[in-house]
């Protein structure tokens, strides 16, 4: 499928193009958008067509580029289960007010078992008004919004935290809030096409995504955030969401913030029910991330992104000690 320029289409829905709205879960629960800490707040890609000089609008959504990565450092989505409709536009393109060389077209994505993974999903922006919903659609087929998953993993795994989405049910009405982006390490892998001509991409290491909702138990902000590695075992068929305990993928802000330098507000912290409390020694050194030798199938075989012998060790350590205060996890 071929990525095409949508001049006329940005100007013609100006109007509709609002982007994330922080506060979307009600006046009395702000969800402001993460900032791009001091040790990558340079990779941002700042150009004047966008919204304060660095944040690209769509319809239901917003994202923030890494012009070093040229994919998106997070994008910022707002959900409406109750005004939730299916819409049928589908056509990725290249937004021009980010520009060309900022984003990874589809000569990397084609031929190949990367796929144009969905950030923010399609399903979670077509709400409301049936014809906002289609142009909605259309909208997230931004290659602004797209970052390199395996097939196996888009395809798998990755569907469960956008399931979980889908179907949310903690929420007093129906209204969400949710944060996806990519995770990327210094030992990432790349994608080299075979065409030297075209720029190699990099690979994230893993994504996560944070749900916040206005909780109907207790009427307070509260969160969800899950991180879920394009690894190894991921990758390996199309088989895995069925046997995946999303639970155990649930991780604290804190973590995200650490694997991605972007800094949260304040309040968001304390609407994570698993709290910040840091976990130790999961991803510190570079010998806890083993790399394939390339991306060709025998190879992805023998290395993963990450190991999940540290995760599991913490996951289990940190629920005992929720348990232990009462948390729910």
């Amino acid at each position: 499928m071929t990525a095409y320029l949508n001049t006329d289409y940005l100007i013609a829905n100006r109007s509709i193009r609002t982007g994330y709205d922080p506060k979307f879960l009600g006046n009395d629960y702000p969800v402001p958008l993460p900032v791009v800490g001091i040790s990558r707040a340079r990779e941002v890609l700042t150009k004047e067509s966008l919204r304060d000089g660095y944040v690209a609008d769509y319809v239901h959504y917003s994202v923030v580029i890494s012009q070093s990565k040229r994919q998106a450092f997070f994008t910022a989505a707002n959900f409406d289960q109750n005004t939730s409709v299916s819409a049928t536009g589908r056509r990725w393109f290249i937004d021009d007010r980010i520009g060309i060389e900022n984003q990874i077209g589809n000569e990397v994505y084609a031929n190949n078992p990367w796929d144009r993974g969905h950030l923010t999903r399609r399903a979670s922006v077509t709400w409301g008004n049936p014809i906002i919903a289609e142009k909605a659609s259309l909208d997230s087929c931004s290659y602004a919004n797209a970052c390199l998953q395996h097939e196996n993993f888009n395809q798998d795994e990755w569907r469960v935290p956008e399931e979980v989405v889908k179907y949310f049910d903690r929420d007093r009405d129906g209204k969400l809030s949710v944060f996806t982006g990519p995770i990327f390490t210094e030992t990432d892998r790349w994608y080299t096409p075979e065409d030297r001509q075209i720029e190699p991409a990099r690979i994230p290491s893993a994504f996560w995504k944070i749900i916040f909702y206005v909780s109907k138990e207790s009427s307070q902000l509260e969160c969800q955030a899950y991180l879920l590695y394009q690894d190894r075992l991921f990758m390996a068929d199309k088989r895995g969401r069925l046997n995946l305990d999303i639970r155990n993928y649930q991780v604290t802000t804190t973590e995200i913030e650490q694997y991605t330098g972007l800094e949260f507000s304040e309040v968001l912290y304390q609407s994570n029910p698993l709290f910040f409390y840091p976990r130790e020694n999961i991803n510190v050194e570079p010998e806890s991330v083993l790399m394939p030798k390339s991306t060709q199938s025998v190879d992805l075989k023998e290395g993963v992104v990450f190991t999940r012998q540290d995760m599991e060790k913490e996951t289990i350590k940190y629920r005992k000690l929720a348990s232990l205060q009462g948390k729910r996890i």
